[in-house]
């Protein structure tokens, strides 16, 4: 599975690049930046993007009608402006503007809000602790755009076993279990070259063990109990991570 491209058009020294890519650090998307206007329009023929980020600057006539023949052609591409829109262009271009520099959890917040749905998505919760699995069930359960489809494991050993069987979008991860822990199940995962994301869901004692899972990869995080890490803030993280997972077409 390859991953989902994304593409950033912004002037040298600009502030959006380095929120963006720390933004984006987590989920399977390979980002390239732009800095020059001639080299966007090459680049975006040849890599294709599923999702543009750009300063006006950068939008001639001629790459304009390009990103509407892209919107056109592919549902999942999403445009995304950076600063105001220019001069006699429609705002119904952009699948979201962002005027001024944003924080991380509005960037998150409205970047998930313009991503395209799918039916259902399958989750695997991997947690030795009952209460857990019951928590993250009873909130996921029932929604729709997208549907939830969840599977628990004990340990990640069962993980494992249940991922044989059926891979799910994305992982909902414990660190400290019986069997296999996290670490372990982890860096199983990794080698197996299975792109699933995860979500590392810890409590702040753990610190020390998700150190080590990042020899391995960037899982994404939530900490158990933190006031900015609700059950809201992982709705929104798993619909973002399951977005960059899946596979990109080509035209």
């Amino acid at each position: 599975m390859s991953s989902r491209s994304v593409l950033i058009l912004e002037r040298r020294g600009g502030p959006w690049a380095s929120l963006l890519m720390d933004y984006l650090s987590d989920a399977p998307a390979a980002v390239s930046v732009i800095e020059e206007p001639a080299q966007a329009a090459p680049l975006f023929d040849k890599i294709l993007p599923s999702v543009l980020f750009s300063e006006s600057r950068f939008l001639s006539k001629a790459f304009l009608q390009k990103i509407k023949v892209r919107k056109n052609t592919d549902p999942m591409f999403r445009f995304c402006l950076l600063g105001e829109p220019p001069a006699n262009e429609k705002t119904a271009l952009f699948d979201a503007v962002f005027p001024s520099l944003s924080s991380q959890v509005d960037l998150n917040r409205r970047f998930v809000e313009m991503l395209p749905t799918t039916e259902s998505l399958r989750l695997l919760v991997v947690d030795d602790e009952e209460e857990i699995g019951t928590v993250v069930r009873d909130y996921f359960h029932g929604r729709r755009d997208p549907a939830f489809v969840i599977a628990f494991a004990a340990n990640g050993k069962e993980a494992l076993e249940t991922i044989a069987h059926e891979r799910p979008d994305v992982i909902i991860l414990d660190i400290k279990m019986p069997v296999m822990d996290g670490r372990e199940f982890y860096a199983k995962l990794k080698a197996s070259k299975l792109e699933v994301p995860v979500i590392v869901f810890f409590d702040s004692i753990s610190g020390e063990e998700l150190s080590e899972m990042r020899r391995f990869g960037n899982p994404a995080v939530i900490e158990k109990g933190d006031k900015g890490s609700s059950l809201g803030a992982m709705l929104l993280l798993v619909k973002k991570l399951a977005y960059f997972n899946r596979l990109e077409t080509k035209d």
